[in-house]
């Protein structure tokens, strides 16, 4: 029972990471330096590295973890910069 709800948690992990990721690819290269942020070519191997992690170690092992907050960090943050300068 345990094993079924880590894998759960694990695929979701992974969904959250992935998500990060596409989205990361379908916004304007231009508007991540207008935020002050590093660019999308940055973004995009950041977010592109921490998918390989959390496929091949989980993003509840120590090493997924930081992968799973590089995610959240762009969701959160960046994200939300980048669509807020783009929807004008």
């Amino acid at each position: 029972m345990l094993e079924a709800a880590m894998f759960v948690v694990n695929l979701l992990i992974l969904a959250l990471v992935v998500w990060a990721l596409i989205d990361c690819v379908f916004r304007p290269a231009a508007a991540f330096p207008a935020i002050e942020r590093q660019t999308k070519v940055a973004w995009l191997t950041f977010l592109g590295i921490a998918t390989v992690v959390v496929f091949f170690f989980g993003g509840i092992s120590l090493i997924g973890m930081l992968g799973v907050v590089v995610a959240v960090y762009y969701l959160v943050d960046v994200r939300t910069k980048v669509l807020a300068i783009t929807r004008r």
